[in-house]
């Protein structure tokens, strides 16, 4: 994940590209700042991880399912998040903010 730090990552870019991949059954569950808050939550996934720290050249393996799941529980905790933290739509989120990543590279 350390091309995400010599690549030019936008958020409001990523929210764009985001929501332009979200299926009609997700589209309108979520607000600009609700993506912006789950791509920050997989960032926080990514540094407990240690991507942050790996080398470019390193190879990650990425479990989207654990994203997901990561994401998703800590929504869920949070008392301030009034949004669908279900799996299933969590998921399209996150597996477009991957493929906004996948498009910096």
């Amino acid at each position: 994940m350390s091309e995400l730090e010599n690549s030019v990552y936008d958020d409001a870019e990523a929210v764009k590209f985001i929501k332009e991949r979200l299926p009609q059954e997700v589209q309108g569950k979520y607000e600009d700042d609700d993506i912006v808050y789950m791509t920050d939550l997989m960032v926080e996934y990514y540094e407990r991880n240690g991507w942050l720290d790996a080398d470019a050249d390193e190879e990650i393996d990425i479990d989207v399912e654990d994203i997901v799941n990561y994401v998703s529980n800590a929504c869920k905790k949070d008392k301030e998040c009034h949004f669908d933290t279900n799996p299933e739509s969590v998921r399209w989120v996150i597996e477009a903010e991957l493929d906004y990543e996948e498009s910096l590279a």
